[in-house]
């Protein structure tokens, strides 16, 4: 039940390499071109971190107690650049449906290592990014996931909207922001999560665009 004690401001992460190589050829998932393996886990663009410093401001301007972030680079390089990185915690609850490459992971034990200001405590070691149950066992790491995507003729990862998989993951992130003790929050995610949790506990409509960088604040 929403309890109106805490502020949360959700953003949606900055231009990764992913979106603008999608927008700027107009492409799907189906395109060659989206299929390099250098899509896997995109960091931002150049222009991702442009928009990065122009909106450093905002973001500082909420006064946030601690920030969440996805786990995926595009979301923690967002935080990184506008929050900054202390106080931040990565959840693998708030982090994309399990669509495209980009949405394959890096394994924590790397994301120690790249970011080490960051609390990553609550990922998982293994594979923490979406992956069929009967898959576990084959799909465990980001090359053996990357080389399954590229050869399943589908070109996703296999995670749906009104799945139980993500939707349960969608109730243990909004449990998850309950229990954090801090009143005033920020939320790093993507387009996918946050539209279908913000449907989900406030009734915007899904079909509704969130721009890269785009904040909004909702009660919790």
């Amino acid at each position: 039940m929403l309890s109106g004690k805490k502020t949360v401001h959700f953003v949606r992460h900055f231009q990764s390499t992913w979106n603008e190589t999608e927008e700027k050829f107009k492409l799907t998932r189906l395109d060659k071109r989206l299929q390099s393996e250098e899509f896997v886990d995109a960091p931002l663009s150049a222009f991702g971190d442009e928009q990065a410093d122009s909106i450093r401001q905002k973001i500082q301007d909420l006064n946030a107690e601690v920030a969440i972030t996805s786990p995926l680079r595009r979301a923690i390089e967002s935080c990184i650049r506008s929050y900054g990185d202390q106080n931040v915690l990565a959840s693998h609850l708030c982090a994309e449906i399990g669509e495209s490459l980009c949405d394959i992971g890096t394994m924590k034990e790397n994301l120690v290592k790249m970011y080490p200001s960051i609390d990553f405590s609550n990922l998982p070691s293994n594979v923490w990014w979406f992956v069929e149950e009967k898959l576990k066992g084959q799909l465990t790491d980001p090359k053996k996931c990357y080389d399954f995507v590229l050869n399943n003729g589908t070109f996703k990862l296999g995670e749906t909207f009104t799945g139980s998989h993500f939707q349960g993951r969608i109730e243990r992130f909004y449990d998850f922001l309950q229990s954090q003790h801090e009143s005033n929050i920020v939320v790093f995610s993507h387009s996918g999560f946050l539209r279908s949790f913000l449907f989900k506990y406030y009734g915007r409509p899904f079909t509704q665009t969130i721009q890269n960088g785009e904040i909004l604040t909702y009660s919790l």
